[in-house]
């Protein structure tokens, strides 16, 4: 089974959405297409709306309120599980400063339409990679790819969620997890712990992420507990609100 490149994912809502510690698992660009979204990003805040796109490298926290315009709140999010050519020589031109926005132009735009919608059109994996890395060249002529690929090394944290990410709900096993990614089940710990993470936290993390997604999809809350691996809702009740600050059914009513 070929590995996908890119994940599209649709936000909507019709009331504000404040959500802490949402986690980005892997490099995600987020467009913003009616209303706005309000981003606190290292002591900074930042508006962002159809003019301008938020880069996220992986391994971020964000807090943010999104914010409904003519009653609708509704963004795209692209998240991306491949990386450009390492022989590339990535433009550090817009590192320098901290900033995660970017602005859209019309070529940007274009390949960001392109790519969201590639998936459902039967292309190869070959044909998907060419229009991907076409996009990373046009964001890399802006100075702006590196805003979404920092460095050229994975974090181990990183490479967990990813593989995690394809199967939030399953019963992952630690020592499955360590085999895949080709360590020791105690070099996986050890390395995770030097990261500031554990096995156990990058999973609840991968599912509160993608419970948000499920509840946007319309699952009752029991419903999305069971796709995430809880067994108690009660128990994806509390966490889910450990996360983001706000219960599932007060997210819900933000939709």
């Amino acid at each position: 089974m070929n590995k996908q490149l890119v994940h599209t994912v649709n936000y909507k809502g019709k009331r504000n959405q404040p959500l802490t510690n949402v986690f980005i698992h892997a490099p995600t660009i987020i467009w913003v297409k009616q209303g706005y979204k309000k981003l606190w990003w290292h002591e900074q805040s930042y508006e962002f709306n159809r003019s301008n796109w938020l880069l996220v490298p992986a391994g971020q926290y964000l807090t943010f309120i999104n914010a409904p315009e003519q009653q609708q709140f509704y963004s795209r999010a692209l998240v991306f599980s491949q990386h450009p050519p390492q022989e590339w020589e990535i433009n550090q031109v817009a590192t320098q400063s901290s900033s995660p926005q970017i602005k859209t132009t019309p070529s940007l735009e274009y390949c960001f339409n392109l790519i969201s919608d590639m998936a459902n059109h039967g292309l190869t994996q070959e044909t998907q990679q060419q229009f991907l890395f076409g996009l990373y060249a046009e964001l890399n002529n802006a100075g702006a790819l590196a805003k979404l690929f920092p460095s050229t090394q994975q974090q181990v944290r990183d490479k967990l969620a990813n593989y995690l990410s394809s199967a939030p709900g399953d019963d992952h096993k630690i020592e499955i997890a360590a085999n895949h990614l080709a360590m020791s089940r105690a070099t996986l710990t050890r390395k995770l712990a030097a990261e500031g993470a554990s096995f156990r936290s990058v999973l609840t993390e991968i599912r509160m992420t993608h419970a948000l997604s499920l509840l946007q999809n319309h699952f009752t809350q029991l419903d999305a507990a069971l796709a995430c691996g809880y067994q108690s809702e009660a128990r994806f009740t509390q966490r889910f609100k450990e996360q983001f600050g706000l219960t599932p059914r007060q997210y819900q009513l933000t939709l």
